[in-house]
């Protein structure tokens, strides 16, 4: 059978089981492989009927590329003729039949210009019919059986990565399934659904903000945390609003806006409970910007205040993701406590917090790089660079560059080069501090 003949495909098959499951995880190749196999479709006649090479339909059954492009999946569904119940599960709208002035709305216009007992009685018919469909459309979706238990793994997952993978590597992924979220969104699906995936596209855009914040695109940072407050509004989520609220005080307090970042940790507290762990972060997350406001008494009252919430959190509790102990929470505020007193100019403090935050290493080899980095630069302070000089190459070797770590790196390396330019470790750090300066991101 010549591959330019058109291909017809028997309305049983959009009837199929597996046929649905593909259409409902938007899984292209495996139902071009379907069509093989239960149509008798050949690879060079599916790429005639949705006008692809005979090559990339290859490459998508094989599973080496996925489609997720809408105007893709509508030439796709165009080119199969695609029922509209298959349509809608493939996340697309129907096209419906007939061109005309739908009957109901016909009807309702008609009632401006004159109404009689016949009319009325058809109105009210039509409106009943109406309402019932109403009814169905919205328990209609396009989401597919699974599709919000795999999102909850992967956000999960990025969760769980997010301390150890180089943050280059987890953007684009996560981008890739925050725009899947959105392409749900904007197909069928029932009300329960929407919240769902509200909650999931928060979760995912909180991500992007802090990682587009360790990238060094501080710009990127503001714009997701505000899309992840916005669909947590959606949601009616206020622990996701506060989770937003703190990406956004973490992007606003590295654009030097100190007092913004402020306002932004003092509105997220007002969503979490007293004794929250997210409590103790933003109480320690205020103690920066005061710290960076200058506001000594401020910030050191936040800190008190962020360890009130560790003192009185249970050993194991429930996290975003999984459990979180309050040790790892614990030693999370030391490390911000480190970096407060630094930010004061308290170097006796500021080493002596740093130094215990070191142990954050198991949870987060980022916070505790962030630790070592104090801690040299409080050495570097108090007359001892090459400890100090030592403890900055150890935050090299622990972690990836971040924007933070550039930031707290320039700082060191000006303490040691001011202070003690002629040493060799004040040499050996400054190389290694502009090499990572010279690969730094683009802010």
């Amino acid at each position: 059978m010549s591959g330019l003949q058109p291909l017809r495909i028997p309305a049983s098959f959009w009837r199929r089981d597996d046929v649905g499951d593909a259409l409902g995880r938007r899984d292209v190749g495996a139902l071009f492989r379907l069509l093989r196999q239960h149509a008798g479709a050949s690879q060079q006649r599916i790429g005639t009927a949705v006008d692809l090479q005979q090559g990339s339909v290859s490459v998508i059954m094989s599973g080496e590329r996925t489609i997720t492009s809408i105007d893709v999946l509508e030439r796709i569904a165009d080119g199969l003729a695609m029922p509209d119940d298959a349509r809608t599960r493939l996340g697309l709208a129907p096209r419906g039949s007939g061109s005309g002035l739908p009957r109901r709305i016909a009807l309702g216009l008609g009632l401006v210009a004159a109404i009689s007992p016949a009319t009325l009685t058809a109105v009210l018919r039509e409106s009943a019919a109406e309402a019932v469909e109403y009814t169905r459309e919205r328990g209609a979706s396009a989401v597919g059986a699974g599709t919000l238990d795999h999102l909850t793994t992967v956000v999960a997952g990025l969760d769980r990565a997010y301390p150890w993978q180089p943050r280059a590597e987890l953007f684009p992924l996560a981008r890739a399934y925050r725009q899947y979220v959105e392409q749900l969104l904007a197909g069928s699906h029932t009300l329960a659904e929407a919240r769902e995936l509200y909650v999931h596209g928060a979760y995912l855009s909180h991500i992007l903000s802090d990682l587009a914040h360790d990238l060094g695109s501080t710009v990127a940072a503001r714009a997701y945390a505000n899309d992840a407050h916005q669909l947590a509004d959606q949601a009616d989520h206020d622990e996701l609003r506060a989770w937003a609220a703190d990406s956004l005080a973490l992007a606003l307090l590295y654009s030097d806006l100190p007092a913004e970042a402020a306002n932004a940790t003092l509105r997220a507290l007002r969503r979490v409970p007293r004794r929250h762990p997210l409590a103790a972060r933003l109480h320690a997350r205020l103690a920066q910007c005061r710290a960076r406001q200058g506001n000594r008494t401020a910030a050191v009252t936040a800190l008190t205040k962020a360890r009130r919430v560790c003192d009185r959190l249970p050993a194991e509790m429930s996290s975003r993701h999984g459990t979180d102990s309050a040790e790892h929470v614990s030693q999370s505020i030391t490390s911000y406590a480190a970096a407060t007193h630094a930010d004061l100019g308290d170097w006796t403090r500021a080493e002596s917090e740093a130094r215990t935050a070191l142990d954050v290493a198991k949870w987060s080899p980022g916070r505790a790089a962030s630790a070592h980095l104090d801690l040299a630069t409080a050495l570097a302070h108090l007359g001892s660079p090459d400890e100090a000089a030592h403890h900055g190459v150890q935050a090299f070797a622990f972690c990836a560059s971040t924007l933070c770590l550039r930031e707290k790196s320039a700082r060191l390396d000006t303490a040691l080069t001011t202070r003690f330019p002629n040493l060799p470790a004040t040499r050996d750090f400054h190389d290694r501090y502009r090499q990572l300066a010279t690969h730094a991101n683009p802010v």
